[in-house]
């Protein structure tokens, strides 16, 4: 089991690598979960993402997915990227799943 600290370099490579290839594209980057909390608790650590994009663009959402799924592996984490657009983010900003994202996490962007 990877520390605390490559974990949370996990996020942080993880929207450095986003920002990098998809910068222009993203509204939102935000990083949250237990890795981000530093909450190992000796079982599987994990962060979430949760990525809004100023387009709906199916290609840049399974490639963000991906890119997640790549840098989980790269660093020992269990990883989920969310990607919305952001008229259906916009719609949804008082969703208890976007506003826990925003309270508890790290925004990159």
């Amino acid at each position: 089991m990877s520390d605390g600290s490559s974990q949370g370099s996990a996020a942080d490579a993880f929207a450095e690598r986003a920002q990098a290839e998809y910068g222009d594209s993203i509204r939102h980057l935000v990083v949250f979960g237990d890795a981000v909390r530093d909450d190992d608790r000796g079982m599987h650590t994990e962060w979430e993402a949760l990525v809004v994009l100023e387009d709906h663009d199916e290609a840049t959402e399974r490639r963000l997915e991906g890119l997640g799924e790549t840098v989980g592996l790269e660093r020992g984490v269990v990883t989920s990227v969310y990607v919305l657009p952001v008229d259906r983010f916009e719609a949804r900003e008082d969703h208890p799943f976007v506003r826990a994202a925003f309270e508890e996490g790290r925004s990159y962007v």
